[in-house]
């Protein structure tokens, strides 16, 4: 069984967009204007699908290769939804930060968790393009129930909509039940400590617990291993993108 953990440290470089020339015009054309920022998130989602990060879709593909075929469940605090777009199975992964694939409330007034804007990103899309002006671009997207502001289902928001997420954190947790006296390889790709508590040390305590298991921890500062790991587990100091995309090699 392999379990994997992808961290902050493992995902889409933002820089990208932010030394993108006409994102640079944007930011200036919006400063000082409230009303308009609610388009910068979905400037950064058509970032990762226009600007990919090249290291990156290497290591997803890599780690694909590696995993496909084994029981395998990925636990993901990335918000970039990248662990999405490479052939893993979605039955497969837990995002519990959440990403741009669906909407939510701002307040969560109802727990109602709704397909994606496409409608508003594509009219965002056309103002980056330049077809439309700023002042052409609608207000911003709104609830239907109560009116507060309509946001992406991610971490960061007023209120963040758990609903996203729950019913696949319990098939996670009912899969790391059947791992108990298992063999099971555990990696750790580029998890530091914006949230420890939901992969270091979970990870940390199923490898101390499971005497048949073994931890893997790339990243490239905080790769130290806890006390409780013992020998059955190794640190590699190295960014995880380029671990993967390498082939594995340090």
């Amino acid at each position: 069984m392999v379990l994997i953990g992808i961290g902050e440290a493992f995902q889409y470089n933002w820089e990208i967009l932010l030394n993108n020339e006409r994102y640079q015009e944007i930011e200036k054309e919006i400063e000082g204007k409230e009303e308009y920022r609610w388009i910068v998130p979905f400037l950064q989602k058509m970032s990762l699908e226009q600007y990919p990060d090249e290291t990156l879709e290497r290591a997803y593909e890599t780690l694909r290769e590696v995993i496909e075929g084994k029981n395998y469940f990925i636990l993901s605090i990335a918000m970039d939804d990248l662990v999405y777009r490479h052939g893993l199975r979605e039955d497969r992964i837990v995002t519990p930060c959440g990403g741009f694939r669906k909407m939510q409330c701002d307040h969560n007034c109802s727990g109602v968790i709704s397909a994606f804007d496409e409608q508003s990103y594509q009219i965002v899309r056309s103002y980056y393009n330049k077809e439309i002006s700023l002042q052409e671009l609608p207000p911003e997207p709104t609830c239907g129930q109560c009116g507060q502001k309509r946001r992406f289902n991610q971490l960061g928001v007023s209120k963040y909509a758990e609903e996203g997420y729950l019913p696949q954190w319990q098939i996670y947790t009912k899969w790391l039940q059947g791992t108990v006296n298992k063999n099971t390889c555990v990696v750790e790709l580029g998890a530091g400590m914006q949230f420890p508590g939901i992969i270091r040390w979970p990870f940390e305590k199923i490898v101390s617990y499971n005497q048949k298991s073994f931890l893997y921890r790339i990243h490239p500062a905080l790769y130290q291993l806890g006390e409780s790991v013992g020998e059955r587990g190794t640190g590699i100091k190295q960014k995880p993108d380029i671990f993967l995309a390498n082939g594995f090699v340090k």
